[in-house]
């Protein structure tokens, strides 16, 4: 989005940079951003063993490319085959009836005029074969921009928020959805929304430069939880509880000192290193000194 195109385009010699970025609406192209984010991910076992706190979970993400394209950013097949496959997936966890009432879908929305008619075609059509009216559609590149290697993680970040808070960030940046997006059974807001019910599934769209195309299902805390109890007995959820209570205080005790200015950084540069003096190795295996097991070296000819 070049200065003289929003010119073009938005219609004033005044250019606003805090709306360049304009998914879905009357838009000129993306503006280029970066972002950081920290997501500390682990399987449920080890979540329960540790006492975790869950703000969600990641279920099933699906990749597919485009195959034949007449140009690198032309649209292909790939993003409908890997959304389909993200919401029948969801549906498949949760159930249809939740899915059609209880999600959301955090879209690419890049600000391109391209992405905002194929990207939401894809949705609309998706909707349609799995009867979902009036979807929340997200684009949280409205406010950051496209970050170019974590733009899906702005998303990610999103969403857990909003299962957290319960509100759907609107597209601020546009006056109105532009005429050509395929919005029949979407649902495109400018302005924030208090989720009327509890959001429990988060549809998360990324459309790759060159035709990769990934879509992630990403689970609520509450549905992640029904999954816990259906995997693991009453005993070690017992325990998993009695841990999370302790680590939910840690956490809050945390907060508050760096809310107060109180850091204290845990600092263990050249602790507990293995030296070449720990490291032995015979024609069998390998055993470093303080780890209780040995690592077996190959012994067959796998090729046979």
């Amino acid at each position: 989005a070049s200065d003289d195109n929003m010119i073009r385009a938005y219609g004033s010699e005044e250019i606003d940079y805090r709306r360049a970025s304009r998914p879905f609406g009357n838009n000129c192209g993306f503006t280029i951003g970066e972002s950081s984010q920290y997501f500390v991910l682990m399987d449920d076992t080890l979540a329960l063993k540790l006492g975790a706190p869950c703000l969600g979970s990641a279920c099933d993400v699906f990749i597919d490319t485009d195959g034949t394209k007449k140009s690198i950013t032309a649209p292909g097949p790939g993003n409908h085959i890997t959304m389909a496959k993200a919401v029948a997936s969801a549906a498949a966890i949760i159930g249809n009836e939740k899915l059609k009432n209880n999600s959301f879908v955090l879209a690419h929305g890049s600000s391109t005029p391209q992405n905002r008619v194929t990207e939401s075609q894809i949705f609309d059509q998706v909707a349609k074969a799995f009867e979902i009216f009036d979807w929340p559609v997200v684009a949280v590149k409205a406010y950051l921009g496209h970050s170019i290697a974590p733009a899906s993680a702005d998303q990610l970040t999103t969403a857990l928020g909003v299962f957290k808070h319960g509100i759907l960030p609107g597209i601020k940046t546009i006056d109105e959805v532009a005429d050509d997006v395929y919005d029949e059974r979407l649902n495109i807001s400018i302005k924030d929304r208090k989720c009327k019910k509890n959001m429990e599934v988060a549809i998360i769209n990324s459309k790759g430069f060159g035709g990769n195309n990934a879509t992630a299902v990403i689970l609520s805390p509450s549905e992640t939880e029904k999954i816990l109890k259906e995997r693991h007995d009453e005993n070690t959820l017992q325990a998993y509880n009695n841990k999370l209570k302790k680590a939910i205080k840690k956490s809050n005790e945390y907060f508050l000192q760096a809310d107060n200015g109180e850091y204290t950084p845990i600092y263990k540069f050249g602790k507990n290193m293995i030296t070449e003096e720990d490291i032995l190795i015979d024609k069998e295996s390998i055993t470093i000194k303080g780890l209780k097991n040995t690592i077996s070296l190959p012994k067959n000819n796998k090729y046979k």
